[in-house]
């Protein structure tokens, strides 16, 4: 009786085993899908820098491809700030248009770029139409959740292509992996309101964003966003709407990673002089997604892919001609910087720098008697440093904007206010100034070795743009008279007001 009873457990035992293990052969794996993305963030050269040993976007289309074969499903991503400025973006075409962000859209093509958001400086543009035609010529799809075009109270996106297809707030993704899984991905764009073109309608950041999140979450699994926005904004964004995971950030123009929760924030350095890669994996099983970000230096390691580094060449050869054509000489070698001029943005936003004392003291030279000289570390766009022989060029890279200076009578505690505001709420900006005859002593300024004092008036000479109060937080300027300088001379020479000339009269002095 005992037999028979154990042969029919034995056999039900044998049936449960191999049931289950029929169950796991033909269960489907589920395998993470991965994605990489290539990220930039404010890139204004399209040529190497540091003579040659950082950037160039030649040398970015060579990593693209090196990561595309690594990695099928990867992306391209620029944070905002191309389009302006820079020297050949302020140059005009024979046809008297602006290049304005031409020789950038042309490069970013062929480097393959496939998305972007908008920064502050793609509104330098003059009007909305030449942006707008700058889009149109774009191979690469733009989004942002929170700027419009602005035109006679009427508010409306700007149109993505040809078709008609208007930038969206967000764009969606899908990639898959080998096995068919896939992941759907995303991508938004938000801007700082700093650039106020008339043109451009802003809508609050962080309501925009978290609008634009809330949308879609239920369409994507994973969701990352192109920020372009300062360093204390992406950590406030990343604290008032979790959930996202990677903020590509642009503005600021020095790499940084942060982790905010479950949030990346990762920025690299300006000019392409450092890219990041995010290499995303994300497990349908879990619904989790982890994100690893590298760093990687741009520089001569990387070769020039050669479709990328033609459009370069014909940009550089138009540049020599159109300034030839404004009556520049780029090659005329004017004095040899030993020690090296320094003017990295990194640096010349956030101390005084010898670069900065010279083009002030070529202030003082076309224009004597001041008791203080000032200019915006944010119109000193060279993002290098200078050593050996100082060409027009390097001088006409550094100062893309031009404009010319001013002066004016300023009361002691206006001044005051002034040179606080440009060591303290602009230090790191575009707003942090420059100056020369001013230094700081404890809590209060010397002038010309004298202390500061509240009642006493000030001659300041500095650039037009600040004086019209266009500097941020700098804006009450603009109630305090201007006074046009008479002809300026310098060494004898009479030389036309615009900083750049002014610099290359005086730089040609010194290196007499």
């Amino acid at each position: 009786m005992i037999q028979p009873r154990f042969s029919f457990l034995l056999f039900l035992s044998f049936l449960l085993v191999f049931s289950s293990c029929a169950t796991t052969r033909q269960a489907p794996s589920v395998e993470p899908v991965t994605l990489t993305i290539l990220h930039l963030n404010d890139v204004y050269e399209i040529s190497p820098l540091e003579g040659g040993q950082a950037g160039g976007l030649a040398r970015v289309a060579t990593l693209k491809q090196q990561l595309l074969r690594e990695d099928p499903n990867t992306i391209a991503l620029l944070s905002g700030d191309f389009l302006s400025p820079s020297l050949i973006g302020n140059l005009k075409k024979e046809d008297g248009e602006r290049i304005a962000g031409q020789q950038m859209v042309e490069t970013l093509n062929a480097m393959g770029l496939d998305y972007a958001t908008f920064g502050n400086h793609e509104f330098d543009l003059k009007t909305a139409d030449l942006l707008q035609k700058r889009i149109l010529q774009s191979n690469f799809e733009y989004t942002v959740c929170n700027a419009f075009r602005a035109d006679s109270s009427r508010v409306r996106p700007f149109v993505q292509n040809d078709a008609g297809e208007l930038v969206p707030p967000f764009l969606i993704r899908t990639f898959r992996n080998a096995q068919g899984q896939e992941v759907k991905v995303g991508i938004l764009g938000v801007v700082l309101p700093f650039n106020q073109a008339d043109y451009v309608h802003y809508e609050p950041v962080v309501v925009s964003f978290r609008e634009t999140v809330e949308e879609l979450r239920p369409k994507v699994d994973v969701i990352v966003a192109m920020t372009h926005l300062n360093e204390a904004d992406d950590l406030a964004l990343a604290e008032e709407v979790p959930g996202v995971a990677l903020f590509m950030g642009g503005h600021d123009h020095h790499h940084m990673s942060h982790y905010v929760g479950e949030t990346v924030i990762a920025k690299a350095d300006a000019n392409a002089k450092t890219a990041y890669v995010h290499r995303i994996t994300w497990y349908p099983s879990s619904g989790v997604s982890k994100v690893n970000s590298t760093l990687v230096p741009i520089n001569p390691a990387l070769p020039d892919d050669p479709s990328t580094a033609a459009v370069v060449e014909k940009w550089q050869e138009n540049v020599g001609r159109i300034m030839g054509d404004q009556g520049y000489s780029p090659g005329e070698i004017l004095m040899d910087a030993d020690p090296p001029l320094e003017c990295q943005e990194v640096v010349v936003r956030r101390r005084q720098t010898n670069y900065g004392n010279l083009v002030l003291r070529a202030f003082e030279a076309a224009a004597p008697g001041a008791d203080v000289y000032l200019i915006n570390s944010g119109s000193m766009r060279l993002d290098d440093n200078i050593s050996g022989a100082v060409t027009q060029y390097d001088v006409l890279r550094t100062l893309p904007f031009g404009g010319g200076l001013v002066r004016m009578a300023l009361p002691g505690e206006v001044l005051k206010k002034v040179l606080d505001i440009g060591e303290g709420e602009n230090r790191g900006e575009g707003g942090y100034l420059q100056r020369y005859r001013a230094e700081k002593e404890g809590e209060g300024w010397l002038i010309n070795g004298q202390p500061l004092k509240a009642g006493q008036r000030y001659a300041v000479v500095l650039p037009a743009f600040v004086a019209a109060g266009n500097e941020a937080n700098l804006e009450f300027l603009k109630d305090y008279k201007q006074e046009q300088l008479g002809p300026l001379v310098v060494d004898g020479a009479s030389v036309r007001n615009d900083v750049r000339d002014l610099t290359i009269a005086y730089m040609r002095f010194l290196g007499k």
